[in-house]
């Protein structure tokens, strides 16, 4: 099924005992380029195995994509492990809001549509968290996944899955790179499944050129960095206003430092309206 995607999934795990089955799933070969992450992928998709926790997660989530920056407003999915209350080990949940237990920051993917994996609330933490004290799922990389990505791409093309690895009855000091690889060896077909509507989604979702990119880079001068901010800033505004972005404030930007500053917070300001 992968062959038939017409535009660029990104992956990100934690472990390399998650990808194994996902690579499988999805045709990807390791890429040998000297990546500082492992880094799988064909000419539709790619995975990166980023390493446990936030750091590491956000580090390999502005890795990949300013590396594979081709697609406009791609899928970006983070799928792994997490612990949960009651949910049985080797359930597939997918996130309706992600907590950040030490910012206090809060996420919401955007849910389009009906018939997705069942719901849940994820709560990201710097250490493993096997209390249990609230019926959520509870990992160490979603709101770190989350914040980073939502600067790629549009909300609705942005989202968790995770494998249910531990809980009340099956303690986290169970789990091993078998078993996880067990667990998503079964669940690797409907992760793909979920993936191709996240795709669908997609193609309804990217908008035309965008001429403004053009224009601003002819008449500003940006780093190589600079141009694949400004184009993930004009791509967000893009999808969260119907409206051509135009810097009324011209006089006000000697530089494109201050055109990025400009639209970051031009951008910023249509945020509420998701």
């Amino acid at each position: 099924m992968i062959n038939q995607y017409s535009t660029n999934l990104f992956i990100f795990v934690a472990l390399e005992c998650e990808a194994k089955a996902l690579v499988r799933q999805f045709q990807l070969k390791k890429e040998n380029a000297g990546h500082p992450f492992s880094i799988y992928k064909n000419d539709k998709a790619v995975l990166t195995v980023t390493g446990v926790g936030k750091i590491a997660m956000a580090a390999g989530v502005a890795y990949s994509l300013a590396i594979y920056s081709g697609s406009p407003f791609p899928v970006l999915v983070n799928i792994g492990i997490a612990g949960q209350k009651s949910q049985p080990v080797g359930k597939l949940l997918m996130a309706s809001k992600i907590f950040d237990l030490d910012s206090g920051k809060v996420f919401y993917p955007q849910v389009i549509g009906a018939n997705w994996p069942e719901m849940s609330v994820i709560q990201t933490s710097s250490m493993p968290n096997a209390q249990y004290n609230q019926d959520c799922l509870n990992d160490m990389e979603a709101s770190a996944f989350y914040e980073t990505a939502v600067k790629f791409s549009s909300s609705e093309l942005i989202h968790c899955l995770k494998v249910v690895s531990d809980n009340e009855d099956s303690s986290i000091g169970r789990i091993n790179a078998k078993v996880v690889a067990e667990w998503f060896t079964e669940q690797s077909a409907e992760i793909e499944q979920i993936c191709h509507r996240f795709l669908q989604l997609q193609a309804l979702v990217v908008p035309g050129e965008l001429q403004e990119y053009s224009e601003i880079v002819d008449q500003w001068h940006f780093t190589v960095t600079g141009k694949i901010r400004l184009k993930s800033l004009l791509k967000r505004w893009a999808v969260l206003s119907s409206a051509k972005w135009v810097n009324d404030n011209e006089t006000d930007c000697r530089s494109g430092r201050d055109v990025l500053r400009k639209l970051e917070a031009d951008v910023d300001c249509l945020d509420v309206f998701l």
